[in-house]
């Protein structure tokens, strides 16, 4: 009798055992585990820019941790986000039309709605002859790196003037902080970026604006430059925790829009971003539209496709409304 219930005791330890490693395994095998509060942990890339605000606000106010997650953030950049996308340890990012050449070879990310609209300045010296895009044929145009955001949306400007960007503009690389100074010393005729950078060379009474991806007329239909990306992995794998990451972004977008100088001030004092200046930072992020619209969001990207695959950024063989099926999720 003794002898029976302890070799059942024994058995069910066993399958237990069993059982929460087949558990475990499969956590791991989806990269998702729980914290010690039941919440998912997930990790998101960051490039510590003004324009991410609804991911350090989501953090800070507690928004994600509503939808069930525990957000780790990770510093990336171009590469170092296919990397950690690649090898599973970043499960999603802000995702902007750099990455979208990317996403045509193959890098396995689903977008699944709108962040904002806005975000690029492309600046030249206050006294310089260069009125507009058009004007950027044979000049020396400062970037942060060669096939990041900025370069892409410039791109893309230029083509609508005539103007190749391969061939007709010369691009040179500096870190953001260091192309103010490279205008100012006349290594590049413009600079173009993310904010603060050409903001912040506007203020300072020594630049002005050429080129934006934000129209300056509120009522306009300006269209979205960032995206909610999740890893397609946990995409497929995980679709409810994908749902809580959209979820989360849109309600801390919501409130950012509603509490642009709040959204400033906290995403400076608490360092999320490269500089340090308040003000410029809560009023760009005034001038930023956070709203979530699934629908345009897709459209939108469309349409950012079909103007890379005009400008040769895309393969011309490239079927963007099949590319735009594979990469938004309903």
């Amino acid at each position: 009798m003794k002898k029976g219930f302890a070799k059942t005791v024994s058995l069910l330890s066993i399958s237990t055992l069993l059982l929460a490693g087949c558990a475990s395994s499969k956590t791991e095998g989806q990269g998702l585990k729980k914290n010690s509060e039941g919440l998912t942990e997930i990790t998101l890339g960051t490039y510590n820019g003004t324009c991410e605000a609804p991911l350090y606000i989501g953090i800070e106010n507690g928004i994600f941790k509503k939808h069930g997650l525990d957000v780790k953030l990770v510093n990336i950049n171009s590469e170092t986000l296919k990397e950690g996308l690649a090898s599973g340890k970043i499960d999603g990012a802000q995702i902007s039309p750099g990455m979208f050449k990317a996403i045509e070879q193959g890098l396995d990310i689903k977008l699944t709605n709108g962040v904002h609209t806005g975000c690029i300045q492309g600046v030249v010296s206050v006294n310089s002859p260069i009125q507009s895009v058009k004007d950027l044929k044979g000049k020396k145009i400062g970037i942060d790196a060669i096939g990041g955001v900025p370069m892409v949306l410039l791109s893309i400007e230029l083509g609508k003037e005539g103007i190749d960007a391969n061939k007709d503009v010369e691009w040179r690389v500096y870190p953001q902080p260091q192309l103010q100074q490279a205008l100012e010393k006349g290594e590049v005729d413009a600079f173009v970026a993310w904010d603060p950078y050409g903001a912040m060379a506007i203020s300072s009474g020594k630049a002005r604006k050429i080129f934006g991806n934000m129209n300056n007329n509120p009522q306009a239909d300006d269209s979205y430059c960032c995206y909610v990306g999740v890893s397609g992995k946990i995409a497929k794998e995980n679709p409810e925790i994908t749902k809580a990451i959209t979820a989360a972004w849109a309600e801390a977008s919501k409130w950012v829009q509603d509490h642009p100088q709040d959204a400033g001030r906290i995403t400076v004092d608490k360092k999320y971003v490269s500089s340090g200046d308040e003000i410029e930072n809560s009023k760009l992020i005034g001038d930023y539209k956070f709203v979530g619209d699934k629908e345009k969001a897709k459209a939108d990207f469309e349409k950012t496709l079909n103007a890379m695959k005009a400008q040769g950024i895309l393969d011309s063989g490239t079927d963007v409304k099949k590319l735009v099926q594979n990469t938004f999720m309903e």
